[in-house]
């Protein structure tokens, strides 16, 4: 599908959901009259949509148009956004089949903008005023936009092409939380640390270093909204040496402090 052919589209949002680490599904076979995106912020699960098939966890947007069966299957407890989605064309206001737009799985690979709209929906999900639900709406279409910036401008491979990588993000999102070498995860993929490195970017458009800080940043960012724990304990829980080296990352990448960030989105 051509990139030019979504690029004036925006989403009318019918309904969001949040579900905060659900352990199964209710129902594990479902048939919708508009398009479903599940939106994963943590755990994993396997779906079937017709051809399309695959696994998805943090980072990834799964689609299913109208009138189709969405199987799906908990791997991991899972935190995700459910949004009942139609297509509209900007200029005429024509809604759109499920021609112009994908099934499936997507992968968006600014996990840091990802996270942040992330927040912004749970935070909003927790009001029900007509502001809550303009924004609400507004943070919708900034993941769309997101989706088609990063088309116009990849010229990675087309996410699942190098199992080896695939087999690395998956190791990674596993044991994010815990300390683990690199340059021994690439070697246990029969990899040198520079293939290991070239392939990832490649594929994900990151460095392995950055891809895994930006995982273990975005479960800070939940710990420091969702919990009470101390820095020093949300460090540990996160795979980060200490407080410290925590919150000189987290201002480098956040452009904010821990604590700062803390006040600022908590309701």
């Amino acid at each position: 599908m051509r990139v030019r052919d979504i690029t004036n589209t925006k989403p009318e949002v019918i309904s969001h959901v949040y579900w905060k680490e659900k352990a199964a599904f209710q129902v594990q076979v479902d048939i919708n009259d508009f398009w479903v995106v599940f939106g994963v912020e943590d755990g994993s699960f396997t779906y079937s949509i017709g051809p399309h098939e695959g696994t998805a966890s943090f980072g990834d947007l799964v689609f299913c148009p109208p009138g189709v069966a969405f199987q799906r299957e908990m791997v991991h407890p899972l935190s995700f956004h459910v949004f009942l989605l139609r297509w509209v064309h900007e200029e005429d206001g024509a809604l759109l089949t499920e021609d112009n737009i994908p099934a499936g799985k997507v992968t968006v690979h600014d996990l840091h903008r990802l996270t942040s709209t992330y927040t912004y929906l749970r935070k909003w999900t927790e009001l029900h005023t007509e502001a809550s639900t303009a924004l609400r709406h507004h943070f919708v279409t900034d993941i769309w936009m997101q989706v088609v910036e990063e088309w116009q401008s990849d010229s990675r491979t087309p996410s699942g092409e190098d199992i080896l990588v695939q087999k690395a993000i998956a190791y990674m999102l596993e044991h994010a939380a815990s300390s683990f070498n690199l340059k021994q995860l690439a070697m246990e993929l029969g990899l040198t640390q520079v293939q290991f490195t070239r392939r990832f970017k490649k594929t994900t458009g990151m460095a392995p270093l950055d891809y895994l800080t930006s995982l273990r940043l975005q479960k800070v960012q939940k710990l420091l909204l969702d919990s009470d724990l101390t820095l020093q304990q949300i460090a540990g829980r996160c795979g980060f040496e200490n407080e410290f080296y925590l919150s000189r990352v987290f201002k480098k990448r956040m452009r904010i402090t821990p604590s700062h960030y803390r006040k600022l989105h908590r309701l």
